[in-house]
């Protein structure tokens, strides 16, 4: 005996329409990817952010104070977040705290308190620049190399076309020109900018040195490093901005601010990436941590003027850190405190971890232990 089924009638074209909902904007991306390493761009799987401390919560630097920015010296605000400024007390910058777009916190904020008259010798910049380990995922240089995506928060209180150089290396060799626009003043604007991968570099190092840096310019009038025509392109020159770019040293009380960022690789600017405070702390110990008001114990003075104690970084240093004395503090015995003053700090016997700090003494004291040491702060910086 045959047996017949028989289903009801149903329109493909509404099927479809409705699967199109039911994906979404991105699912239906997903689905027409053509191949897995397009569809892993589309979603970014895995850590992705080659920036540190993004969202500017890391904030061991400064004490929470403002900083006015110093003549041509990289300045740190936050963790991670430097700039080069060309004349003194131009700008203030802090970690504004509760000024942010949604899902963040902090951000960071540059104010003009001593507007200057731009010359050609101005340049004022802010950013972070990538270890070569970290940026080895890119693989630029090599016969697959991959776009990437930058995407962050602005808001400033003058709008206009902002700069934003992207350099390789640690010097002046190979940069890109990239400008974002802010349309509304005073008002957080998210923005993203796709990088192609450049032409082939000699100055690109995949080590723990600087592979590539971002620059937010915020008032370079050095005619040296204008370029009309540099927008966009790679090319061999050291780009800061563009004659035709915003620039905010001028201006008295003009505002600048930043947080959110990420670069990530891929042509898609993904959602940005929240990692632990404990892990994104870990990550910025390996360029600065600070010992504020510390003990250490168990060091000892020889025959010159050198008292030495060992120091086990919270995590491996990128490299052998430049030490700062902020405070000097006192030797004891455990019952007494002996008068002494500290100066000249330095690092030696550095083996990726631990390392031997020293100080000049004026401590008498030679050829003794010093049981410890305490109520000091220094500051160890391996930044790039």
């Amino acid at each position: 005996m045959a047996l017949r089924a028989s289903k009801p009638s149903f329109n493909v074209r509404e099927k479809l329409t409705e699967l199109g909902r039911r994906f979404g904007l991105k699912g239906s991306q997903l689905a027409a990817a053509e191949t897995a390493q397009e569809a892993r761009d589309l979603v970014s799987a895995g850590r992705k952010n080659m920036i540190i401390n993004g969202d500017m919560n890391i904030f061991q630097r400064n004490n929470g104070g403002l900083i006015t920015t110093n003549y041509s010296l990289t300045k740190y605000q936050v963790d991670r977040f430097g700039g080069q400024i060309q004349s003194a007390n131009v700008f203030t910058a802090t970690r504004a705290d509760n000024d942010a777009p949604p899902g963040f916190r902090y951000s960071l904020k540059y104010t003009t308190t001593n507007a200057v008259t731009p010359n050609v010798n101005h340049y004022f910049w802010v950013g972070q620049r990538v270890e070569g380990y970290n940026f080895q995922q890119c693989g630029w240089n090599t016969s697959n190399p991959k776009h990437i995506t930058v995407s962050f928060w602005v808001k400033s209180s003058v709008t206009g076309t902002w700069a934003l150089a992207i350099k390789t290396g640690t010097s002046a060799g190979t940069a890109y020109l990239a400008t974002y626009d802010i349309h509304t003043a005073n008002t957080w604007e998210y923005k993203t900018i796709t990088v192609p991968p450049p032409f082939t570099l000699t100055d690109l190092q995949y080590t723990s040195s600087s592979a590539i840096g971002f620059q937010f310019d915020i008032g370079t009038s050095r005619s040296g490093d204008l370029y009309a025509s540099a927008r966009n392109k790679w090319l061999n020159e050291n780009l800061y901005s563009d004659a035709g770019c915003v620039k905010i040293h001028g201006i008295a009380g003009a505002t600048w601010q930043l947080t959110g960022l990420q670069v990530e690789v891929g042509k898609n600017a993904t959602d940005f990436e929240h990692r632990s405070y404990g892990e994104e702390l870990a990550l910025c110990q390996r360029y600065y941590f600070k010992l504020s008001n510390s003990r250490l114990v168990a060091g000892y003075k020889r025959h010159d003027s050198s008292s030495n104690f060992q120091i086990l970084a919270p995590v491996p240093m990128r490299a052998e850190p430049d030490p700062t004395l902020l405070v000097g503090g006192s030797f004891t015995n455990m019952q007494t405190n002996f008068n002494t003053t500290q100066s000249s700090p330095n690092v030696y016997q550095w083996d990726g971890h631990s390392f031997m700090f020293q100080v000049a003494s004026t401590w008498s004291s030679t050829h003794t232990f010093i049981p410890s040491w305490e109520g000091f702060t220094a500051e160890f910086s391996a930044e790039l």
